[in-house]
């Protein structure tokens, strides 16, 4: 009996073993697959970006900018004038051959001083030309047409550098899609089948989930599911309570995904829920006279957990103020939907500005980023005015000294970062607002104004700010004045 007891443990034991092995066998081979079919599709994105990369670097490569006359141009010139005055005059011969240094020396100083004064009538060349008129004339026509020539090169030049920043940033969006691709794998063995287990319990099928995790904070889970039985249709939300209870933390389904799960199969993207939230408020007026606001703004939410707080300032006011603002707002709310970092959507947006700048409109950028899981605060300026930050019982002020997008043809932008702390604050303004302070304490004002505030109402306290900056014009908006608040909770 003894024997038959032992026989039985030992069986059990490596029908046990057994199963351990399959188990981690079959994980390890899982793995295998994964890598082994999202590698491929790496390579290629890798590939791709590198292609935009090199075609990037051709464009910048090319001739750059041209400040003066090269030597070829004056060449141009001189011949042009030539073949239209020189050719038919007597003294040809006199001027071109036996003098040619010397009439190069003086032709050389008539042109000197019509780039610099304009005129050129009081150039001693034109007392020992015998066609000095025709002479000048000709000069100033062959001046101007090069001049034109070479404005419009360098336009040209400019717009290669836009493009070859549109590049650059298209590679860098493959790359991350890369490494997306290269970052999905499956889950833990035990996690899945304890979730196909409580997910069975409440009418779910599984057939797979995958882990898109980019660090310890923010679990992603990829689920592949069905009902368990035709006309039975299940809420996300009520799936992501299941899907809180295996994983031990919060997750909630992603915003723009199903709410729904039916018969058919169907993925939805599950998130570690953030630490924090932000609530946020604006108050606005326009300029006295004018229908719209030149001021353009934004706020949502990134599928990464972050919160965006934009504010763009176009130059001047209406219309015209109103559309420059709108286009940069827009495009920058695209760019960071669409996954770009906000260096790469910044450039972007500023190489089309400068494709398309013929009218000299320039637009500010103002952009916050919170981190909804860190509290970790990004901060970026692009001639925009000073963003302030409520603490408890204290103001900090972040400024800038950049120039507005699609100024220069470098982009000119400064950032930084600020940690955020539960009852913490962020307040942009335009800079209608801090110019309707008196101008050396404008800042000094505005913090104690801020400081005052003791509402927990983001749309309360920019609704006050505004109302109180307003007092110093006695109600009269001399500029378009914009406010945004959003107050960091806890979740």
């Amino acid at each position: 009996m003894g024997e038959f007891v032992i026989a039985v443990l030992i069986v059990s034991v490596l029908w046990v073993m057994w199963d351990v092995i399959k188990l981690i066998l079959g994980e390890r081979y899982r793995e295998e697959q994964i890598l082994e079919s999202c590698e491929p599709g790496r390579e290629k994105m890798e590939r791709y970006a590198e292609s935009f990369r090199q075609l990037a670097g051709t464009f910048r490569n090319m001739p750059s900018r041209k400040e003066k006359f090269s030597e070829e141009d004056i060449e141009e010139i001189f011949g042009e004038v030539q073949r239209k005055v020189c050719s038919f005059c007597p003294g040809w011969d006199h001027c071109w051959e036996k003098n040619c240094a010397r009439t190069y020396r003086e032709a050389y100083g008539l042109l000197q001083e019509i780039e610099e004064q304009g005129t050129g009538e009081q150039a001693p060349f034109l007392e020992i030309c015998s066609c000095g008129t025709s002479f000048l004339a000709a000069m100033k026509e062959s001046f101007r047409v090069a001049k034109l020539n070479l404005m419009w090169s360098n336009r040209l030049l400019e717009n290669r550098e836009a493009v070859a920043e549109q590049l650059y940033g298209t590679a860098g969006i493959m790359e991350a899609a890369a490494s997306l691709t290269y970052e999905v794998r499956p889950v833990d063995a035990g996690l899945e089948k304890q979730m196909d287990i409580k997910l069975r319990m409440h009418g779910i099928v599984m057939r797979e989930m995958w882990d898109v995790r980019k660090d310890a904070d923010r679990l992603e889970l990829f689920i592949t599911m069905r009902s368990s039985r035709k006309g039975r249709c299940i809420s996300t939300r009520e799936i992501a309570g299941v899907v809180s209870e295996v994983c031990s933390r919060k997750m909630v389904p992603e915003k723009d995904s199903r709410s729904i799960i039916n018969h058919e199969y169907s993925t939805v993207l599950f998130l570690a829920e953030p630490e924090y939230i932000m609530l946020n408020g604006v108050a606005r007026v326009t300029k006295d006279g004018e229908m719209v606001s030149g001021d353009s703004f934004s706020m949502f939410r990134r599928e990464n957990g972050q919160m965006i707080m934009s504010l763009s300032d176009g130059m001047g006011s209406g219309t015209c103020a109103c559309r420059e603002s709108e286009t940069v707002i827009e495009l920058l709310e695209q760019f960071l939907h669409a996954g770009f970092s906000k260096e790469t959507a910044v450039h972007m947006i500023h190489s089309t500005m400068m494709l398309q700048n013929s009218n000299q409109m320039f637009s500010t950028v103002d952009l916050c980023m919170v981190d909804l899981y860190t509290g970790e605060c990004e901060m970026m300026k692009i001639g925009a005015s000073t963003t302030f930050l409520k603490r408890k019982d204290w103001v900090e002020s972040v400024s800038s000294t950049s120039l507005p997008i699609g100024f220069l043809q470098k982009l000119d932008y400064e950032s930084a970062k600020k940690k955020l702390e539960p009852g913490d604050f962020v307040i942009m303004v335009s800079d209608g607002v801090l110019d309707a302070l008196p101008h050396r304490k404008a800042e000094e004002i505005i913090q104690d104004i801020i400081l005052e505030q003791d509402t927990r109402n983001a749309q309360e306290m920019a609704r006050e700010i505004l109302t109180r900056v307003l007092l110093y014009q006695k109600c009269c908006a001399k500029d378009d004045m914009t406010v945004l608040v959003g107050g960091l909770w806890r979740n």
